[in-house]
């Protein structure tokens, strides 16, 4: 039996089709990162503990046990407030989302109280009291600090009347509007809002990277944790910069890159405006192709 030439021509569609069909699957296929390397969650993946109105999530150590530091994500519905307490040990806050009613002192005030929005750093004082609440929009907050226990309640004299709403001695807060940034040679930027991954020491980073801008691969000589505060990040692993097996991150996503992983990240054709937390020294070390 022979073929006509219209046929011949449906055949070799047909084959053009499904060969077009095969590569279109191979392009969509999810990409699998080595997550002995880089761990990640996406926003709904994250497995929140929810708990009396709250959300909470440990990421990295232990509060309680002393000797390390851990980090931490907690979530807090408007009007939620935290009575006067106090830490025994170095500790940082990040406001990710929402606002963060922070005060100062053995008296909980809910009328002397700084509004803290997204990009706002605390540092708060061992051994010094204080209490906090929830605005309107809710709150989303990254802690990492040094574990170790509390200690025992401080015989701390109340406020007097006066003064700014938050005592900078017991609670320092940076806020976005007043960082400095300087420019890397890679055409990020960063500001080191407390610390310095240069050196020993916990530390609290911003970096904010335009659109089609590329990191090489590199590691870091301790673990170092990631959560997109805007934009979209694309993380790899690995010692080749391949922008096509890269997992898209966008805002509210967490990243735990490991010790001594090699990997890489960038943009594609948005900002990104990324907060970077860990243990000092862990500067980037570039790696062997």
């Amino acid at each position: 039996m022979t073929t006509s030439q219209p046929q011949k021509r449906m055949l070799r569609f047909i084959v053009l089709l499904a060969i077009g069909a095969s590569i279109s699957v191979a392009a969509q296929a999810p990409v699998a990162l080595d997550k002995t390397i880089r761990d990640y969650k996406l926003p709904s993946e994250i497995p929140w503990m929810e708990r009396g109105g709250t959300a909470s999530l440990n990421l990295y150590g232990n509060a309680s046990q002393p000797g390390g530091i851990y980090v931490s994500l907690l979530r807090r519905p408007f009007d939620n407030w935290a009575a006067p307490h106090t830490h025994g040990t170095e500790r940082y806050v990040t406001v990710l989302e929402g606002t963060f009613l922070a005060g100062t002192g053995p008296v909980q005030d809910k009328n002397r109280v700084e509004p803290l929005k997204a990009g706002t750093v605390v540092s708060e004082t061992p051994g010094r009291m204080h209490y906090d609440g929830v605005g309107e929009d809710g709150v989303t907050l990254l802690f990492i600090g040094m574990g170790g226990p509390t200690g025992p309640r401080p015989n701390e004299e109340p406020r007097a009347p006066g003064g700014p709403n938050v005592d900078p001695t017991a609670r320092n807060a940076k806020k976005l509007e007043n960082m400095v940034w300087t420019k890397a040679a890679d055409g990020s930027t960063f500001t080191n809002v407390f610390g310095d991954p240069a050196k020993a020491g916990i530390y609290v980073q911003f970096v904010r990277r335009p659109p089609n801008n590329w990191s090489t691969p590199h590691k870091h000589a301790n673990d170092q944790f990631e959560w997109v505060m805007g934009g979209r990040m694309y993380i790899g692993t690995g010692s080749t910069v391949d922008k096509d097996k890269t997992v898209s991150m966008p805002k509210g996503s967490y990243i735990h890159d490991f010790a001594n992983g090699t990997h890489y990240e960038g943009t594609k054709d948005e900002d990104l405006w990324l907060l970077v937390v860990g243990m000092g020294p862990a500067m980037p070390e570039r790696a062997a192709n």
